[in-house]
C-alpha cells in the first residue's frame, strides 16, 4: 500500500492526504481537534471531538485504535499537525489531514 504523505514544505511524516485516510487498514479514529463549538456548528465527518487545548492539557483519546487521524478546518492542518505530534509522543500512530 502506498500512502500519500506530504506537507506544504518538504516531506512530513505526520501528514496524510484526505483521500488517503480510507486506505488505512485497521480501526481508525478520526479526531476533530477544533473547539467543541466549531465541532457542533460545522461538522467535518469526525465522530470524536478532542480539542487541541484539551490535548495540550493532557487529555488523550481512547486507546484501542490502530490509527488516530486529527482533522481541523485549516487547509494545511495547523492545529491537526500539533495534535498528531503530541499523540505520537504518547505512543499513538497519529497523522493529520492535509487538504
Amino acid at each position: 500500500m502506498v500512502w500519500v504523505l506530504y506537507a506544504s514544505v518538504g516531506l512530513d511524516s505526520l501528514a496524510i492526504a484526505e483521500d488517503s485516510v480510507a486506505l488505512l487498514k485497521g480501526k481508525v479514529l478520526l479526531i476533530d481537534v477544533r473547539s467543541h463549538s466549531f465541532f457542533r456548528r460545522a461538522p467535518l465527518g469526525a465522530k470524536y471531538n478532542l480539542p487541541l487545548t484539551d490535548i495540550l492539557a493532557g487529555h488523550l483519546p481512547p486507546r484501542g485504535y490502530d490509527y488516530y487521524v486529527a482533522v481541523c478546518s485549516c487547509p494545511r492542518g495547523g492545529i491537526g499537525r500539533e495534535a498528531a505530534k503530541i499523540l505520537r509522543e504518547h505512543g499513538f500512530k497519529a497523522f493529520y489531514v492535509v487538504r
